[in-house]
């Protein structure tokens, strides 16, 4: 089959090579009905004109331009496309009634990159190396995603089940009018976060010197796993015994609590729109935050630090030999298809459209894609600037577990850090009564024997 480590080191030199490296050694292999000769992404044959797929998506801005072009495929395949584009909880529900149920109401899941283990692991999803050697090379350009979002959101068990559709890590979205201001380098490791924070913090009228997402819920959660893993935490280790009370997982709450008295003061009321906002509005001269949240940055109608701000890499821990450990939190959607769907063939001459290099750059006003091409073009790091910091970012960015506990586990979790930001427990008693937590959760679904 197609390992990671194959996947790494091979993408790049020939996306076939890949696949036909993988079909010798599979035994799972999926049947594809193609005419003779065909290639998918060709657009030279309509074999499926009149099909109808259903395509399910989460509501965010790259799914509302895609469909909003999605006409030109119907034009070129004849393939009609109806979607059913839905908040991110409605979305989890629906595909998980559909899936679990073989009901075939879907030909394309959207697949949230912690749900993969489970959408893949129990067979939901079909696996695409088939459909992969039967494609165009120029239009799928394989080897143009970023290998590490390739893994991280479509592949399991060595092997690929979806393409990258959204993506984001994390990053530090820092003020340079203010830095240039007061000479300020840009801070590499937490411990520089906090005295730069400090520094700063009210130096400007009512700017504070970092803001944050401390309101309970997974952002929190994320928040804190840039931390927990570069100062060497883990959730749990390879026998799935839980270990996020270990020193290193309380020393990174600890500090993550250690940034609160300069941040503004209703920070732990924040989520992902309050926190956007709040730098938008020029209250803080740095914030821990999504990628994604950069437009909000550059938008006149919403931002007063138009032109005043950038994106770079997210701090790290400083390791005994001088090196930094960093680990932005990864996230991101795949496009799947489920193994109940009657137009496997249909559905994937979508997501090869909906992926190709050809379209990314036409989607880039939504949100950015996972292609080399695409975040390295000049003209669009001028346009975009948080590009650069991604392409330095996504590389490292370490993925949230995509095993089936994982809603459970992040949810205690959540529980947990907020009760240490809050000063309702201190970070030990906290993570502590987590990892009991975490014991049970693992063993109830049979990860911890």
């Amino acid at each position: 089959m197609v390992s990671k480590k194959c996947l790494k080191v091979v993408m790049g030199v020939s996306a076939a090579l890949i696949i036909m490296v993988g079909i010798v050694s599979s035994t799972f292999a999926v049947e594809v009905n193609v005419p003779k000769g065909f290639k998918f992404g060709t657009y030279t044959q309509q074999p499926w004109a009149g099909k109808t797929i259903h395509v399910a998506m989460v509501a965010e801005p790259r799914a509302d331009a895609i469909k909003k072009l999605a006409p030109e495929f119907e034009k070129l395949t004849g393939i009609k496309v109806v979607f059913d584009i839905l908040a991110y909880p409605t979305l989890q529900e629906k595909q998980m009634v559909a899936l679990t149920q073989g009901t075939g109401a879907y030909d394309i899941v959207h697949v949230d990159c912690v749900w993969v283990g489970q959408y893949a692991g129990e067979g939901w999803t079909i696996p695409l190396e088939e459909f992969i050697l039967r494609t165009d090379h120029n239009t799928l350009a394989l080897d143009d995603f970023i290998p590490a979002v390739v893994s991280e959101q479509g592949m399991w068990e060595d092997r690929i089940y979806g393409l990258p559709c959204i993506q984001a890590v994390f990053g530090l979205h820092y003020r340079t009018d203010i830095f240039d201001k007061y000479g300020i380098e840009i801070p590499q490791t937490w411990k520089e976060l906090r005295e730069t924070a400090e520094k700063l913090n009210l130096k400007e009228p009512g700017v504070s010197g970092i803001t944050f997402m401390g309101r309970r819920g997974v952002q929190l959660q994320c928040t804190y796993d840039n931390m927990v893993w570069s100062f060497g935490g883990e959730w749990y280790d390879e026998n799935y015994r839980p270990t996020i009370n270990s020193p290193a997982a309380v020393d990174a709450l600890e500090y993550f609590k250690s940034l609160i008295p300069f941040a503004p003061a209703g920070v732990l009321t924040y989520d992902w729109d309050e926190n956007a906002r709040a730098f938008a509005q020029g209250k803080a001269a740095m914030t821990i935050q999504w990628q994604n949240a950069a437009p909000t940055f550059y938008d006149a109608s919403k931002s007063k630090i138009v032109g005043k701000f950038d994106f770079t890499l997210i701090p790290g821990k400083l390791q005994p030999d001088g090196s930094i450990k960093r680990t932005p939190t990864f996230g991101g959607w795949s496009l799947e298809i489920p193994k109940d769907s009657k137009n496997k063939e249909a559905a994937w001459e979508f997501m090869v459209w909906a992926s190709s290099p050809e379209l990314d750059p036409r989607l880039a006003y939504s949100q950015p894609g996972s292609r080399f091409s695409g975040l390295e073009d000049p003209r669009m790091q001028v346009k975009y600037l948080e590009y650069t910091g991604m392409l330095l970012s996504l590389p490292i960015a370490k993925g949230r577990p995509r095993i089936v506990a994982y809603s459970e586990l992040a949810d205690a979790l959540e529980v947990g850090v907020s009760e240490a930001m809050t000063g309702m427990k201190s970070a030990k008693k906290a993570l502590d009564d987590v990892n009991q937590k975490f014991e049970f959760i693992l063993k109830k679904w049979g990860l911890l024997k």
